[in-house]
């Protein structure tokens, strides 16, 4: 499996891993931005590096907004990030380099950060409702992680790729 996303800027997700370890809750990796649905590659992964850079050429970087703590049903709960057009040009951009490993998602994405996965409905409707607000209101997406997962469902980070070409490698994350 592999996965095309955007780290939140280490005060963000330092914060968010924070409130997953006191909730007692996780989610799948780290907190991350999906650009796209997870999918299965058949070639090369510096196929995949060039071709998503490609594609990344085209777009410039942009800002996120945060919003408030939603819920998913599953179990899921989120926090709400609004990227505007700017992010559905990209994810629409995105979608043709291949097949989503299963429709989970589809044209009508609501971007996001997962806090908890595996929850009742009804835990984490109550969870949601209890978390403080995000300690920042926006971060601007500057460049996109390629990841892929190892047999223990951990995040692996491949490359890292900016917005708009070479001349955007300003990073929101260490690597």
């Amino acid at each position: 499996m592999y996965g095309i996303l955007a780290w939140p800027p280490d005060d963000l997700s330092e914060w968010m891993q924070q409130l997953s370890e006191a909730h007692g809750v996780s989610g799948y990796g780290p907190p991350h931005l999906n650009l796209r649905q997870p999918f299965k590659w058949r070639w090369s992964q510096e196929a995949l590096r060039r071709g998503v850079e490609g594609i990344l050429r085209g777009h410039e970087p942009f800002r996120v907004r945060l919003g408030d703590w939603r819920t998913f049903g599953g179990g899921v709960v989120y926090l709400r990030a609004y990227g505007g057009g700017p992010f559905q040009r990209l994810y629409h951009a995105l979608e043709p380099l291949a097949e989503p490993e299963q429709e989970i998602e589809g044209p009508s994405y609501i971007p996001h950060l997962t806090l908890a996965l595996g929850l009742s409905d009804e835990e984490a409707r109550e969870l949601a409702a209890k978390l403080p607000p995000p300690p920042r209101k926006s971060f601007t997406v500057r460049e996109v992680a390629l990841v892929t997962d190892d047999d223990g469902g951990d995040l692996i980070e491949i490359a890292r790729l900016p917005l708009g070409g070479l001349e955007n490698q300003e990073t929101s994350r260490p690597a």
